[in-house]
């Protein structure tokens, strides 16, 4: 396992587009029209400038698993983070749902610590022939959370994902469900 370089950000992007493709977390906030993969791309375009900017862009030994994190205090200015956050909120969100998504993501948010550090573990992509590259990156991770003593915490919208991550010591410490939408999500930390 390694951290990315700036030139692996192609392969992280399409590793994350190609894992959250059927993702309802993901894919609630998305017009109907367009091309979905696009649209999941330019969200990890974001997420990997982001993480990557504060050193938190993990792939696995064998190339197949990415894992997206960053330490929530810390904050960078970057003009090209503005730009693809941007970017993805007015090519990806239809206009009508973006009041929704800002009020959702800030619920999110509202949900995690306030005062203290804490490592927000946003996204893990393992293609399907990754064998274990999703426990790899996440023991990295973990050991990266211990040596600083700070928690991590992370959303998942997929019960089977949520029941491998309670396996390796992660707890639910809250749950969200929109019946409207068919979406629902787990709040966990370890």
């Amino acid at each position: 396992m390694h951290q990315a370089k700036r030139k692996d950000r192609t392969k992280v992007v399409n590793i994350i587009a190609k894992t959250f493709e059927r993702n309802p977390g993901v894919n609630w906030m998305f017009s109907a029209k367009g091309n979905r993969t696009k649209k999941i791309k330019r969200l990890a375009d974001y997420a990997f400038i982001k993480c990557y900017n504060r050193n938190g862009v993990l792939i696995s030994t064998n190339g197949k698993g990415v894992a997206l994190f960053y330490r929530s205090d810390k904050k960078k200015f970057s003009l090209q983070e503005i730009y693809y956050e941007f970017r993805f909120g007015l090519l990806s969100i239809k206009l009508t749902k973006l009041k929704e998504v800002l009020q959702r993501e800030s619920y999110r948010k509202s949900k995690r610590p306030k005062n203290e550090p804490y490592y927000y573990f946003w996204f893990l992509g393992v293609l399907k022939e990754g064998a274990n590259a999703g426990f790899e990156l996440n023991r990295g991770l973990i050991n990266i959370a211990n040596k600083e003593h700070i928690p991590i915490y992370l959303e998942t919208s997929v019960e089977r994902n949520k029941l491998i991550y309670e396996r390796v010591g992660y707890e639910t410490y809250d749950y969200w469900q929109d019946d409207a939408k068919g979406i629902k999500f787990w709040f966990m930390k370890r």
